[in-house]
Order: structure tokens, then C-alpha cells, then sequence
């Protein structure tokens, strides 16, 4: 869970003049829940030149369900056994737990999704998974305020936020990148292995996607995912 996506001020409706920007937004969520937004048809791909396995939208790779578009900014598949979820509105535990949105800091990350939503983000999550926390994705682009969406700018950010992270470069869709492996404790004790990637798409937009599991237990899909991942 790329998040994979904390407010110290009220939000506003996007457009409005506000203290949080929607590239915030995606950097709240990681603070509050203590944890870690022409060439269209590339899938991730690494500098060097070597790719994760591709996967067509209208076959997928392993069975699957495609997922995002022009609302989104990104596509990408949604594993076999995987559900879209909204988790500014599921009050099952299992995505409750998942995404954080229980506790005494659950309301405002709800706040929080339900910002992003009006982005075009989406949630997906691994459905054979019923209890605890599951391998969960976040999908969407981002506007970068005054943070900005300079790919060294966002690397950095990502390394303040994440302490030990692994930062790699890479390509999405013939735009550079870089994917970012770390694993965390939020404040609800749990500790999560992610990985998120993220894309400059203008000088004020970027893309991303993040992936979350309990540490240990990312599954294999995570491979199709990120192979799948494109610009819309």
C-alpha cells in the first residue's frame, strides 16, 4: 500500500484556497498512520532496462481485473482474488485495520481518503485475507503544492518520511521514476512491509502507486501489480 498516500489543518473542498495541498494529502496519510499520488503502453520498468513481466489490460497476466483510467491518471491490474474497496466508507475490520481507519486517528484519515478520492485515488485489497491486516494497494496522481514534483525533490521527501528506505530508479510508461522499498511501524503497533512507486508526470502532477503488507507477508501479486502499473 502504495500507499500508499498528516493534515495539522482543516481541509478544504479542492480549488478552495487551503493550507494542505492535495500532494499533502498522500504524505498525511503517511504521517498519521506512521507508516509510508504518445508512450502509454510501457509497464514499469527499470533503468537499466530490464522489465517486470507486462500485463495486458484486456488479458491480464495471471487473471485479473484492470482498474484506474483518464479519472485516475494510472491503470493498472487488480489481482485475481483482489477487491476495489473505499475505505473512506467500508467499516469491515479487516479494511478498517488495513487502512487505518479505526482508532483514534481513523477519522481523520478517513477525512483524509475521502480528500484523495475527489483525485480519482483508488483502494484495492487482497479479499482472501478476512482478518488482521491485508495486502492492501492505493492507487492515483497528485498535485505537488509547494513541495513540488522534481523527481530529486520527491526522492528526498520519500527518505525523511521513510527512514532506511531503498530508492531505485526506474521508468512508467517512458517517464522516469523511482520505486521505493521500506518497511515501517505504525502507530497501532502493526509493522508493514511497502513498496511505492512514483512518476513526475508535469511540473505540478505525479503519479503513484503504493503497496502495503504486514512485514513478511507481501504477496506474490505485488509482482503483477507493479508490472501492470501505467499512465492512463
Amino acid at each position: 500500500m502504495s500507499t500508499q498516500k498528516t493534515t495539522r489543518s482543516q481541509v478544504q473542498r479542492p480549488g478552495a484556497s487551503r493550507l494542505i495541498t492535495p500532494c499533502v494529502l498522500g504524505l498525511a496519510l503517511l504521517a498519521v498512520a506512521g507508516c509510508t499520488g504518445s508512450d502509454k503502453d510501457e509497464p514499469v520498468t527499470s533503468q537499466s532496462g530490464s522489465a517486470s513481466p507486462s500485463s495486458s489490460a484486456e488479458q491480464p497476466q495471471g487473471g485479473g481485473t484492470p482498474l484506474g483510467g483518464a479519472n485516475t491518471g494510472v491503470t493498472f491490474t487488480l489481482p485475481t482474488g483482489w477487491k476495489q474497496v473505499d475505505p473512506s466508507q467500508d467499516t469491515s475490520p479487516v479494511v478498517q485495520t488495513s487502512f487505518r481507519t479505526s482508532g483514534s486517528r481513523g477519522e481523520i484519515i478517513k477525512g483524509l481518503i475521502g480528500e484523495q478520492k475527489k483525485l480519482g485515488v483508488v483502494w484495492g485489497i487482497d479479499a482472501s485475507v478476512t482478518s488482521g491486516f491485508a495486502p492492501n494497494l492505493t492507487a492515483g496522481c497528485d498535485r505537488g503544492g509547494i513541495i513540488g514534483t522534481e523527481l530529486e525533490t520527491l526522492k528526498e521527501k520519500a527518505r525523511r518520511l521513510n527512514k532506511g528506505a531503498e530508492i531505485t530508479d526506474l521508468t512508467v510508461s517512458g517517464k522516469p521514476g523511482f520505486k521505493m522499498t521500506n518497511t515501517s511501524t505504525g502507530h497501532d503497533g502493526v509493522t508493514t512491509d511497502a513498496i511505492e512507486v512514483s512518476v513526475p508526470v508535469s511540473d505540478e502532477r505525479y503519479c503513484f502507486l503504493n503497496l502495503a503488507a504486514e512485514q513478511g507477508t507481501m504477496p506474490p501479486a505485488a509482482e503483477q501489480i507493479l508490472a501492470s502499473f501505467k499512465l492512463a
